[in-house]
């Protein structure tokens, strides 16, 4: 297959991927119709936080039962987008990284003083199971072996952006930046790896372990193989971060909430599904 004819399937596979969601209909938050009661809290979630964020809520409203939260696990792209464009309001957002708080902090839509750090996340590199370039390091990348690489698109994902950093800082940016593949989203590049539609991506670690099924153990895909972290030195240092929308029916529930992803019991949750550094 040429590059050109891997660019067009690998397009085609994002596009499918954003349609597809997280798999599950999400609830519908406010500012899409429904009026959020008091003790309601609004939140969108990453689909990449399912798994733990769904732990966590039972937590949360064991120690606060007059409370209900309802979340929309979705794709980080169309989560930012929704909330920039105001078809969104909902009373927290959570993000895998720090972009996308920047996105739409830069619109103006976040509260001052409520963007919170909960959750360390970091990058990995993943290669197809059986590895047939046989992906070890970063380093390799630039090997000739490897024909192609997929990043989400460092414009509009956290991981996209650190991971160009990271091979800037290995290096092997100009060595390997016609390999690149940009795809929409930190879930495409994981699937295009998993078909060997490319040797290797470098994604979220977290992603690398199926975390995206609600009341699962985590536990690494199938079709992947989890070569490793990227050295942490190679990009700055980032985190899963939520912040309190402007516009939201219940801020106050909302910070109260945030508070809690902080915690201990909260943390040790989010340990368990590899969100560490």
């Amino acid at each position: 297959m040429s590059r050109a004819e891997r660019w067009v399937a690998l397009i085609t596979l994002s596009g499918l991927l954003a349609l597809a969601g997280c798999g599950r209909q999400p609830e519908t938050p406010s500012g899409e119709g429904g009026a959020a009661a008091a003790s309601t809290i609004e939140l969108m979630v990453p689909c990449g936080q399912l798994g733990p964020f769904s732990e966590v809520v039972k937590l949360f409203e064991a120690e606060n039962p007059s409370v209900k939260v309802v979340f929309a696990p979705e794709n980080m792209v169309p989560i930012v987008t929704k909330i920039v464009n105001g078809k969104a309001t909902p009373d927290v957002f959570l993000s895998m990284g720090d972009l996308e708080v920047d996105l739409v902090e830069e619109a103006g839509l976040v509260v001052e003083g409520t963007r919170t750090k909960y959750a360390a996340n970091s990058l990995a590199l993943m290669a197809p199971k059986d590895n047939p370039a046989g992906v070890k390091t970063i380093a390799d990348l630039a090997k000739p072996a490897v024909k192609a690489i997929s990043i989400a698109d460092p414009e509009k994902n956290s991981v996209g952006m650190h991971a160009i950093e990271a091979l800037k800082a290995a290096g092997i940016y100009d060595k390997v930046a016609d390999k690149i593949f940009i795809m929409a989203m930190a879930a495409d590049t994981k699937d295009a790896t998993a078909k060997k539609q490319v040797q290797a991506s470098i994604g979220y670690y977290p992603c690398a372990v199926e975390v995206h099924i609600e009341g699962a153990p985590p536990a690494e895909e199938k079709e992947l193989k989890l070569v490793g972290h990227i050295a942490p030195e190679l990009y700055e240092p980032f985190w899963c971060e939520g912040a309190i929308i402007k516009g939201a029916k219940n801020p106050e529930g909302g910070k109260k909430l945030l508070e809690f992803l902080t915690t201990p019991a909260a943390q040790d949750v989010f340990t368990k599904w590899e969100f560490v550094r």
